[in-house]
């Protein structure tokens, strides 16, 4: 199956949820290589103050037809990052399903598009996570491992089940399954902070597999898939270097010159945070494989040197805000 690219100077993308940190990142890589990006947002002036001045900003309010919306005829590739935060609050039954149906409504209204031919890209982009596998233990995984049964595994499931709708000669759909992602925002900044008051640890029982990805080897990977049209499919975007919990916060804790001594049992994490603790504490084993096939080369595959990079750009945007 063979799709055709324009030039890369040619090349427009149009990102959904693009003023997260995710978002914002890929946008600067993309940009940086000559792409022409698009942000669609629901307040343009919220998102012209997030991002830099050369994306353009398409506002729609996540309800009308996105046929309604000239600017996205000329579109060659869509990247949907869109939905609700899964590490924010407690996993009530309303939280839940705010988390699937935030990801399950953006997608449908962009296969409705691409299907209905109001967009015509050559590729879709559908963000996913290694949710998607569930608790494997000691496993490793590949692409081809199928769904697991816990909750998140069914909301990442059921999203990339509504963007392979898309899928066709015309368009390909690939579903990038996301890891724990280092940088200076993100996921990061909240490990951190007990290792800020010397209180770090492992969470649990530390042999939970944790699988991460630099920031900047995940935007520049999407990139490769861009430029690479054989690529198609779900796509594991994790470092081939799994750590566990335990090997983790030894890490964070010698790269921040902090102890990691204090595990926090599984019983405080399950009563503080209910279901949603299962998210740290069952973990998976997952390997890039078919990434590393296509050729991909990681620029951080070592978790210490990709935390050094994360800490020091983290360190460099304190500064550049100051």
């Amino acid at each position: 199956m063979l799709f055709a690219i324009p030039e890369v100077e040619n090349i427009k993308v149009v990102i959904f949820g693009g003023t997260g940190f995710v978002g914002r990142s890929l946008t600067d890589e993309l940009l940086s290589n000559g792409y022409q990006v698009f942000v669609v947002s629901r307040n343009r002036e919220k998102a012209a103050n997030d991002l830099v001045s050369k994306v353009k900003i398409i506002e729609w309010d996540n309800n009308s037809p996105l046929s309604s919306i000239s600017e996205l005829q000329d579109i060659d590739v869509v990247i949907n990052l869109a939905g609700e935060s899964i590490g924010c609050r407690r996993w009530s039954n309303s939280v839940k399903q705010e988390i699937l149906t935030s990801r399950i409504k953006t997608t449908r209204a962009i296969v409705s598009a691409i299907n209905d031919r109001t967009i015509q890209p050559q590729v879709l982009f559908n963000a996913s996570a290694v949710g998607y596998y569930g608790s494997r233990r000691n496993e490793e995984i590949t692409e081809i491992e199928e769904a697991g049964q816990d909750f998140l595994a069914q909301v990442c499931r059921d999203w990339e089940n509504e963007a392979y709708k898309a899928q066709s000669d015309l368009t390909r759909v690939v579903t990038i399954r996301i890891g724990v992602v280092l940088g200076r925002e993100g996921a990061l900044n909240r490990m951190m902070i007990p290792f800020k008051f010397y209180i770090g640890g492992p969470l649990g029982t530390g042999n939970q597999w944790l699988s991460w990805i630099h920031i900047k080897d995940l935007t520049s990977m999407i990139k490769f898939v861009i430029e690479n049209q054989k690529l198609y499919g779900p796509i594991n975007a994790t470092a081939p270097d799994s750590v566990t919990m335990r090997e983790f916060s030894h890490i964070l804790g010698e790269v921040m010159n902090r102890p990691s001594w204090f595990p926090v049992p599984t019983w405080i994490l399950k009563i503080a945070l209910g279901q949603m603790a299962e998210m740290l504490l069952l973990g998976q084993r997952v390997v890039p494989n078919k990434i590393i096939d296509a050729g991909f080369e990681f620029r951080f595959s070592n978790l210490k040197s990709a935390l050094e990079d994360a800490l020091k750009s983290r360190m460099n945007g304190s500064a550049g805000k100051a």
